[in-house]
């Protein structure tokens, strides 16, 4: 068995459940995840993003049998930053805020 998470795009899980029917793969939907009844290669998935020109999609392997197709992005762009010091992860403010806390140590 095999689980895709889809990162809640409802338009790839719907284009790749059509696509793993065309390839004799048995596909369920339960709640935001996809289940296929056998166990399938990254390749496979790889080849469905190819197919559709999803160059930004990556697909990571979260766990034996389990994969993320996502579309990466960097935690500047969604703007967060890290304490270089301790690795504090937060807004750009509350950040400069707790670099602080370190120069009082």
């Amino acid at each position: 068995m095999t689980k895709i998470d889809c990162a809640q795009n409802t338009e790839l899980a719907k284009e790749l459940i059509k696509f793993l029917w065309e390839k004799n793969c048995h596909v369920k939907q339960e709640n935001e995840l996809l289940i296929v009844d056998e166990k399938i290669p990254k390749s496979l998935l790889e080849t469905f993003l190819e197919d559709t020109s999803r160059t930004r999609h990556k697909i990571t392997l979260t766990e034996p049998d389990s994969f993320l197709i996502s579309i990466p992005v960097s935690m500047e762009e969604i703007g967060l930053e890290t304490c270089e010091f301790c690795g504090y992860t937060s807004h750009h403010d509350l950040v400069q805020v707790h670099r602080r806390t370190h120069q009082a140590l």
